[in-house]
């Protein structure tokens, strides 16, 4: 399964059905959990997150003001429950 909230991506429309539906989704990569995480493939092995610094903060390009990202690829699992609670 992939999931993107990246319009642009093949699994932009299969996140917004499981938003439309109020589901939560929760990823993890080699078994820990992941934060801010914009594209998850659990065929293709890759996860795609906002690069974090060492005090955790989310990184910014500050000349663009964009986020940083980066692909990171391991074994992706992809749960999906009810709700956000």
């Amino acid at each position: 399964m992939r999931l993107s909230s990246d319009k642009d991506d093949a699994g932009y429309r299969a996140w917004c059905e499981l938003n439309g539906d109020d589901k939560r989704v929760t990823v993890f990569l080699d078994g820990v959990e992941q934060r801010d995480v914009t594209m998850a493939d659990d065929e293709a092995g890759e996860v795609r997150r906002c690069v974090r610094t060492p005090a955790g903060n989310i990184a910014v390009d500050k000349n663009a003001g964009e986020f940083l990202m980066e692909t990171v690829k391991g074994s992706v699992e992809i749960q999906i429950t009810e709700g956000r609670s």
